[in-house]
């Protein structure tokens, strides 16, 4: 290292292997971090394609970028070898092939300055070449932002298991003797251990990394999982973990091991039909070193098909097994039932067949398990009446014909205001139909109040009775209506803390009316019920954290106690700060509150709000609702909106403006029947008025599925065809579109972006 060189901040380290389809990008989203004061070493692990070109070209533009060459030592060993050659007072991994937004070193360098932890962790979202999601092990660990906190405190971060969406203090590192093992599955045991031995540590909610799977060609290390190699090293990464938990701590160790057990096992079991038979017998081998060190409890907690595994995998059983794991790939892990005195069990491959000698308990269902769920799916208004489809379930148990249902929306104090509903019944799992699709309509006008009503389901018949709240998903990807005027209050359906329901608002005391795009600026109007403030202002927040304050201009006070107020906004400011960086197609939101005498509160929004679009840059800056009916602003990628959709016979009719630039590119619809060579179906686009009108000839798409090799209920990306990037759906025909009626072939999925998928529905009597 040479001598004259100025220590930095931040030392960001990765090590690239023959990644270079996305190494540019990975490098870039470093390049242009609006924290500067950082190096980034990467390591050159004996890469034999163009990376080392691209790692070359960067460091020869940026002093801030420098190679380091090694031998093909692998990922962890790579790591180390980037930790030694680097000098940063704080420490960060990147993998090549991933993506770190603009504001994300800011962000963590500004908290651990703030908190003065050992370490801050950020949320991660999952992309591809189409969509952009959150990613699943980060769900729990991230849902909410937690400064100074610690595992002992905070048990879920004992599943927080990769190491790239951290910032370290280097003399934490050090004095923790942090490094990563010759293997793979390096990221968990030393995630875990940083955890542990932190005094304290901050975990955001904001996304702070955007982690590739790749829908095309080479797997990376963790889609790669089949290879003997690997399940020795995942084994070997899971018995680190166990013996540092145990020893170390205790109170995460069921966590951990239940965490776990509930991927590796699947994991190892599902690879003993692609291998030989000498290979077979060292996956065994594995499985009981793993489940030895699993305590039964954890076990017997599982599933009917978890259970099985277990037993299957210690009694070596490969035949049983390899049926086992395709009926999986056809059914899933759910079955079909059998009912006995004693209660239900499921019907899984081995079931009563005395050749295997499966005991009967394994297949058992536990109570725990016929718990009913109910799920709402969609609310919209219909006139002064909101209708809300509810989806109930109890796993693959039909609900019998004479199941009885009561509903009723219930206040906080405990009142009960019963609503109309109509049963229907529904196709589910093994050519069952259950009678647990609710239709309800709810009256507003009948609840009082300023408070939230929770919607409650009782339910009854031979095997099952109980009182459940009807949930959400929960993936943020629900489509609710907004508020609505009532008489003299505001009312909107939408998900509550802990569930689903009718959230009642007295007339508010502010709000905006609605916005205009002015080209260069967004005017935004609203209002104050009653005596206006003498001064009161907007505040703007950006992903990173960064505030801009916009004062209001108000009005004069009408006749009706109603005083108006507005500002503009400049659109080119919310660009700058909206962290639309990314490659990715994802909304970046920024947040609006209204400051006045010293408080601060979200806006809603008029039931009639009209919104904005202004187009700057190749960018769309949305001036909107959030789901919870506050006003935002977005950004996204300009793309081509579908304002509306309709059935026509069995086809599918998309419309939406700037028919031209569709028209010239014209649209396909695209999935993967195999890992490595999409499918696309091109779908007729033409102009009219003004408008596109996109057909999709639904029979068509699915005889190309069947052709290729596709699932029966394939999802399907929306793309234009010449970029291939997504078509998307405006935020108010998101929330209106319907499920499809029983005859429709088809339905309207929306992802976390707006990007729109078609997912083709089975026809009866099909698997």
């Amino acid at each position: 290292m040479a001598e004259d060189r100025s220590r930095p901040g931040l030392s960001v380290v990765i090590p690239f292997h023959n990644v270079e389809p996305y190494f540019q990008t990975c490098l870039e989203s470093l390049r242009t971090q609006t924290f500067s004061d950082f190096e980034v070493v990467m390591v050159d692990d004996a890469s034999t394609d163009g990376s080392a070109e691209i790692a070359d070209r960067f460091a020869s533009i940026d002093p801030r970028f420098r190679v380091v060459s090694s031998a093909k030592v692998g990922v962890g060993v790579a790591r180390n070898i980037g930790v030694e050659n680097s000098s940063g007072d704080l420490l960060a991994f990147v993998d090549a092939d991933d993506y770190v937004p603009e504001y994300a070193y800011e962000l963590m360098t500004e908290t651990l300055a703030k908190t003065g932890s050992d370490f801050v962790a950020g949320n991660a979202r999952r992309f591809d070449s189409v969509s952009v999601w959150q990613s699943w092990s980060h769900r729990r660990p991230f849902v909410t932002t937690r400064l100074a906190t610690h595992c002992r405190r905070t048990h879920v971060l004992g599943i927080d298991r990769y190491i790239w969406n951290k910032v370290y203090r280097r003399d934490f590192w050090d004095s923790a003797g942090l490094s990563y093992p010759d293997m793979l599955y390096e990221d968990y045991p030393v995630a875990l251990a940083a955890h542990i031995r932190a005094r304290q540590v901050d975990v955001l909610a904001e996304p702070i990394y955007y982690w590739r799977h790749r829908d095309g060609g080479e797997a990376s290390i963790t889609q790669s999982h089949w290879h003997l190699d690997n399940l020795e090293d995942r084994v070997r990464s899971a018995e680190m973990l166990f013996e540092m938990v145990e020893e170390h701590a205790p109170y995460l160790a069921d966590l951990v091991k239940s965490h776990l057990t509930a991927t590796d096992v699947q994991v190892l079991a599902r690879s003993i039909e692609d291998h030989p038979a000498d290979e077979a017998g060292r996956i065994f081998d594995l499985a009981a070193r793993y489940l030895a060190r699993i305590d039964d409890k954890i076990l017997d907690r599982q599933g009917p098909y978890e259970r099985l595994v277990f037993d299957l995998l210690k009694r070596r059983r490969r035949g049983a097994l390899t049926e086992l794991t395709r009926y999986r790939a056809e059914n899933g892990t759910q079955a079909p039932l059998a009912r006995r005195r004693d209660g239900w069990y499921a019907k899984l491959p081995s079931f009563e067949d005395p050749a295997v000698g499966a005991p009967d308990s394994l297949f058992r269902l536990a109570p725990a398990y016929l718990k009913p769920k109910a799920v709402a799916t969609e609310a919209w208004w219909s006139g002064s009446r909101v209708a809300v489809r509810v989806n109930i379930g109890v796993n693959t148990l039909p609900l019998a014909p004479r199941t009885r249902f009561k509903v009723w929306l219930q206040s906080p104090a405990g009142v009960k205001v019963p609503v109309d509903h109509v049963s229907r019944p529904r196709a589910i799992a093994f050519g069952q139909t259950d009678r647990s699709t609710l239709e309800l309509s709810i009256d507003p006008s009948r609840l009082s109040g300023d408070r939230q009503w929770r919607l409650m389901v009782s339910l009854r018949n031979r095997d099952v009775r109980d009182v459940i709240q009807v949930a959400t998903s929960g993936d943020g990807r629900e489509r609710w209506q907004g508020w609505r005027r009532i008489g003299n209050r505001w009312c909107r359906p939408g998900r509550l803390p802990g569930g689903f329901g009718i959230t009642v608002r007295d007339l508010p005391d502010a709000w905006v009316d609605h916005t205009t795009d002015l080209g260069d600026e967004i005017e935004i109007r609203g209002a104050f019920r009653g005596h206006a403030p003498e001064h009161a202002e907007l505040t703007l927040t950006d992903r990173s954290g960064s505030v801009a304050t916009h004062p209001l201009t108000i009005g004069d006070r009408g006749d009706r106690g109603i005083t108006p107020w507005r500002l503009t906004v400049p659109v080119d400011a919310v660009l700058e700060k909206s962290g639309m960086d990314m490659p990715m197609e994802e909304i970046v939101p920024t947040r609006v509150k209204l400051v006045r005498k010293g408080r601060t509160s979200p806006l809603p929004v008029h039931p009639d709000f009209l919104g904005s679009r202004s187009l700057m840059k190749g960018r769309a800056v949305n001036a909107t609702r959030d789901p919870n009916g506050s006003f935002v602003i977005t950004a996204a990628h300009d793309r081509p909106v579908v304002h509306d959709a309709w059935w026509q016979a069995d086809e599918l009719i998309l419309r939406g403006p700037d028919g031209p630039r569709l028209e010239s590119t014209g649209a396909v619809l695209r999935t993967w029947p195999t890992p490595t060579k999409p499918l696309d179906v091109s779908l007729d686009v033409v102009d009219r008025d003004g408008v596109f009108l996109i057909t999709v000839p639904v029979e068509a798409v699915r005889s190309a599925a069947a052709d290729h090799g596709g699932c029966a209920t394939s999802s399907w990306s929306l793309l234009d065809a010449r970029e291939h990037k997504p078509i998307v759906v405006s935020r108010e025909l998101g929330e209106r579109v319907p499920q499809p009626a029983a005859h429709e072939p088809a339905k309207l999925e929306f992802g976390w972006s707006d990007e729109i998928h078609l997912r083709l529905v089975a026809r009866p009597g099909s698997s």
